[in-house]
């Protein structure tokens, strides 16, 4: 277990940083398979709210990327 203590508040900020784009990363990469999936079951409303999602947390990756 890391000792959260002895690590420097930039350190913090690093690994919260790479968190995030992870995060940010995972949910672009589902909603992107969920379009795929609900256009197969002729589910346009739903390909399009999922589509939605993942332009907006692009988005976000790139408001994030200049931190």
């Amino acid at each position: 277990m890391t000792d959260y203590k002895a690590i420097s508040d930039d350190a913090k900020t690093a690994d919260a940083m790479k968190d995030l784009e992870r995060i940010e990363q995972e949910v672009v990469a589902e909603a992107e398979a969920s379009v795929q999936d609900f256009d197969a079951m002729g589910d346009e409303g739903a390909a399009a709210a999922a589509a939605e999602t993942a332009f907006e947390f692009e988005d976000a990756q790139s408001a994030t990327a200049g931190l």
